[in-house]
């Protein structure tokens, strides 16, 4: 199954706040990140403790994502998932949405 592609607003970091990793994509993180440091959150994910103090990721940066090759499966889903919480608040998103049932086949794949 793929994750249907759109194009975001240019500059929007809006869906960019506090965003729960799975244990495997909080290591593939720290291996980029290494100083990075992890509170545990919800279900057995994981956050950036900083995205705690502020409720934005601290991975974004005026040049975009900087982990985006190893960003979590929830970001990659977002704004193409036929869910109200997975919806872009800018109304960009692909024609076709994934139901929410594939996405969260997609997630536990991830975990």
């Amino acid at each position: 199954m793929r994750i249907p592609s759109f194009t975001c607003k240019e500059g929007c970091h809006e869906c960019c706040g506090l965003v729960p990793f799975s244990t495997a994509e909080r290591d593939r993180v720290a291996a980029v990140r290494p100083l990075e440091q992890w509170e545990p959150f919800v279900d057995g994910s994981w956050v950036p403790a900083a995205a705690l103090a502020s409720f934005k990721c601290p991975f974004v940066g005026e040049a975009g994502c900087s982990i985006y090759e190893h960003r979590p499966m929830v970001c990659r889903l977002f704004g193409a998932v036929d869910h109200p919480m997975m919806k872009c608040p800018m109304g960009s998103g692909p024609e076709k949405l994934l139901t929410d049932a594939q996405s969260r086949e997609l997630m536990r794949r991830a975990a």
